[in-house]
């Protein structure tokens, strides 16, 4: 009886390691982020690390915090191509989503105020 309670407990084990397993998050997904510096030579701003278009809906999105007006661009590291740009608007809070995507992204804040902050993920 014992044996069989202690067989009946491990298959159970392995079946909810499995569930486990099965359920975590994508292994494409990624963010990506920068802050712009209180010190600089030039324009101040900074660029992200690169990350991969999201496998199934091809898309990246872009958040930014800061002061408004500060630059920012999205291109493909591949071809060099900007897939999305412009101004953060008033109020200094902006967000979009890229979609059509296919290759490797990074993006950049220029002409950035002290500690602007701009995010690049795929999820």
């Amino acid at each position: 009886m014992r044996t069989k309670i202690l067989a009946s407990a491990a298959a159970l084990l392995i079946t909810l390691s499995g569930v486990l397993v099965a359920t975590g998050t994508p292994a494409q997904a990624a963010s990506a982020e920068c802050t712009a510096p209180l010190w600089s030579v030039g324009t101040r701003g900074c660029t992200t690390g690169t990350i991969s278009a999201n496998s199934s809906g091809r898309f990246i999105d872009v958040t930014f915090w800061g002061c408004s007006g500060t630059k920012w661009k999205v291109w493909d590291t591949g071809t060099g191509r900007t897939v999305g740009s412009g101004k953060t608007p008033s109020g200094g809070y902006m967000t979009k989503r890229i979609g059509g995507l296919y290759g490797k992204y990074k993006a950049q804040i220029s002409t950035a105020c002290y500690q602007d902050q701009i995010r690049i993920d795929n999820t």
